[in-house]
């Protein structure tokens, strides 16, 4: 007879349970203590008929109340059940939302490395080799850490050198993007592709070209990973559903106490919580 299934019978029929058992407990201790202590006329000329029946609504008063503060852990105890299991789903739906984007990224940018070595196959077949070289490097790497939680970012860095040498090939000097990381900030974590999906999203909304280049930085500054870019908006922006930076900020509120900061002046700037 669960809680859940109805719970006015279930207490109604745990209370008279446990007044018939307190009942018959208690008349019975009353009786077998009257023919053992030595003071048994006193008890019998003090226990009218009045005092028997304040100590049956004790009874059942204390039973109500124990069997309500029972009820009360019960429910808690399942409010907090409950709130894990939904903060659990939530987690698993921005992991899966955040596993989407990467793999979206990942065939858009495989396409555009694929047109680029295509050209170069021909115009230069040394750095086409290298070019390749460093395609395979990228994609290991997103293979390779893709199920985990976190890396480092020195890993994240090292990946994100490769990534941006095909961009480099692709862009030239329209592209600048620059790195000022210190020493003790290789140490923390952040979840993987990270700076990738934040560079891509960087280059799917804003103008470049040799007469708009495009300067991303990329710095740690109290205990955040900064990503920030001049505004260069493009007019129409492809391939874009807008969910990309909410499945970020939504996959580090389950990693970070801190929140993903998103700044818009000037420039735009995107701060990550450095784990």
């Amino acid at each position: 007879m669960p809680y859940d299934k109805g719970i006015i019978k279930r207490l109604a029929t745990q209370i008279f349970i446990n007044l018939i058992i307190i009942y018959c407990i208690s008349r019975l201790a009353f009786s077998f203590g009257k023919t053992i202590l030595p003071f048994h006329k006193i008890i019998d000329k003090e226990a009218t008929k009045l005092a028997q029946l304040a100590a049956l609504f004790s009874e059942i008063l204390i039973v109500t109340l124990l069997n309500v503060i029972h009820f009360a852990k019960y429910s808690l105890n399942k409010w907090r059940e409950n709130a894990l299991r939904a903060s659990n789903l939530e987690k698993e739906k921005s992991q899966v939302q955040f596993d989407n984007l990467k793999n979206q990224l990942n065939p858009h940018f495989l396409f555009n490395s694929l047109t680029s070595l295509d050209s170069l196959i021909h115009e230069n077949p040394t750095l086409a080799s290298e070019f390749l070289r460093q395609l395979a490097k990228v994609f290991r790497y997103v293979l390779q850490n893709k199920e985990k939680g976190l890396v480092s970012l020195e890993t994240e860095l090292n990946f994100i050198k490769n990534y941006v040498a095909l961009l480099q090939t692709r862009f030239g000097e329209s592209l600048g993007i620059h790195f000022n990381i210190s020493e003790e900030g290789l140490d923390q974590q952040i979840a993987p592709v990270t700076l990738q999906i934040l560079i891509e999203n960087a280059l799917k909304h804003n103008i470049i070209n040799q007469a708009n280049p495009l300067n991303i930085n990329i710095f740690n500054q109290d205990n955040y990973l900064i990503i920030e870019n001049p505004i260069q908006q493009k007019k129409q922006v492809e391939t874009s559903n807008g969910q990309g930076l909410n499945n970020l900020k939504t996959l580090y509120s389950f990693l970070s106490d801190k929140e993903v900061l998103i700044e818009k002046n000037d420039v735009f700037k995107v701060k990550i919580p450095l784990i």
